[in-house]
């Protein structure tokens, strides 16, 4: 049998009679297909009720063993029934019958990302992409020992791995997604009633629901981060070695037109950004890349804009005055030699003039 996680039923046909619709769920049909028109998730699997209503999508932790077994199946769909309800999270599952699975492969190929070229400088990893290394190897070696743990060490790792999931949003990388989704699967798979909560958590981090919360949050950090003066002051020393044009069109050559659409708008950036599985190492440089652009160009702005204020500045007025003999100069005997200057004339005592 296969089981399967539906959630963001909030957003989608059954939006306005949710509350019926949970309520009448348990046992009825649901249909499994692939939905090739999401310009976000290439991968999405939509999730059909009993009316051909779009309720939902499959978990973005599922998504593996759900195209595992649609492989495997041959068909165009996966046809099933809803076994469990959640109403506090407004979620279901599905399960079917399954005879045999698909190959393995690599849902999001990364090859496309690690091909992309960028000789750019790069920024230095951040505080929190430093706390998150540590964080994830603390988890994993404390889960290694949790039939060992007191109640002390229990609540601790709960902390531990809750702030974990807070921070963890910040990375937008493929292997952090990776990690989130292993985590919780490991999590499920222990008997212990503490982990519920946390497994929530990371089922909505992983999910479209903890996307749409968090986008924003994440979109100002970013800003926040290459709009830091510690950040942009190493760049603008290196501006000279590197030309802001050629680094234009490097960015220009991400994948999937990623670059154009931060310039052209930021929110959908970040919201595509966290559907990528886009290698850390990859988006790191990709994110510098965009920093270096923003701070080179906002400083030739400014100085662009500075030299055109100097322009509009009225400049000093110095009057030059040439001697000379009495012969060359036309010289009014009661207002001294007439000196035109920008269409005007200024007047010179006779007495300084002998």
């Amino acid at each position: 049998m296969f089981r399967t996680h539906i959630v963001a039923l909030p957003y989608y046909n059954v939006k306005d009679c949710l509350g019926e619709f949970l309520a009448e769920a348990m046992g009825r049909a649901m249909t499994l297909r692939p939905d090739p028109a999401n310009d976000v998730d290439a991968k999405a699997i939509c999730a059909y009720d009993w009316e051909g209503r779009h309720a939902g999508y499959v978990a973005a932790y599922d998504l593996r063993e759900a195209w595992q077994t649609l492989r495997g199946s041959g068909r165009k769909s996966l046809r099933g029934r809803i076994v469990e309800v959640n109403g506090e999270h407004k979620c279901l599952v599905f399960e079917c019958k399954v005879e045999t699975l698909g190959e393995s492969c690599e849902l999001y190929p990364t090859a496309a990302y690690t091909a992309w070229n960028y000789t750019g400088p790069r920024l230095k990893s951040t505080q929190e992409m430093v706390t998150l290394d540590y964080m994830m190897d603390e988890i994993c070696e404390r889960l290694d020992e949790h039939e060992l743990w007191s109640d002390e060490e229990h609540r601790d790792f709960l902390m531990l791995t809750m702030r974990f999931c807070e921070l963890s949003c910040y990375d937008l990388s493929g292997e952090m997604s990776d990690f989130r989704r292993r985590l919780c699967l490991r999590l499920m798979e222990i008997d212990d009633y503490g982990f519920q909560e946390l497994t929530e958590e990371l089922k909505m981090a992983c999910g479209r629901a903890g996307r749409e919360s968090h986008g924003g949050k994440v979109l100002n950090y970013w800003m926040r981060l290459i709009a830091e003066p510690k950040t942009i002051k190493p760049l603008l020393v290196c501006r000279h070695e590197h030309n802001i044009d050629e680094i234009k069109r490097q960015l220009e050559c991400f994948p999937e037109s990623m670059f154009e659409e931060w310039i052209e708008n930021k929110e959908n950036f970040v919201a595509k950004l966290l559907y990528m599985h886009i290698p850390r190492e990859v988006l790191w440089r990709f994110i510098s890349g965009i920093a270096f652009y923003e701070a080179v160009s906002a400083r030739q702005k400014s100085e662009s804009t500075s030299a055109a204020e100097n322009e509009k500045t009225p400049q000093n007025v110095n009057v030059h005055v040439e001697l000379f003999s009495n012969k060359d100069t036309n010289i009014d005997k009661n207002f001294g030699p007439n000196i035109e200057h920008n269409g005007g004339t200024l007047s010179l005592p006779n007495k300084n003039i002998e």
